[in-house]
């Protein structure tokens, strides 16, 4: 199942890291789509997520899917204004 996140207006630290606080890009695959999932979650952000093709069967499927262990694969893209992070979620 393919989630792409819309990352908008991050700073440099969220991708890098700033004394103790971890960076985002020293983050496993799995950490990376967690926090991505819980900052969509919450407004203001500036991180928008389309989970398949966007239906409420999409985002059950991918709720059964997260119940057994998964395998993540991770791909940042940059756009304009914004980047592209796509995440292929399988069973594992």
């Amino acid at each position: 199942m393919k989630i792409t996140f819309t990352l908008k207006d991050l700073s440099e630290q969220f991708f890098t890291g700033f004394g103790d606080i971890v960076g985002f890009a020293a983050l496993a695959d799995d950490g990376k789509f967690s926090k991505l999932l819980k900052m969509a979650e919450q407004s203001g952000t500036g991180v928008k997520a389309k989970i398949g093709a966007g239906a409420f069967r999409d985002r059950v499927e991918l709720n059964q899917l997260m119940r057994k262990p998964c395998a993540y694969q991770f791909k940042l893209e940059p756009r304009r204004g914004y980047q592209l992070a796509t995440f292929e979620v399988t069973a594992a």
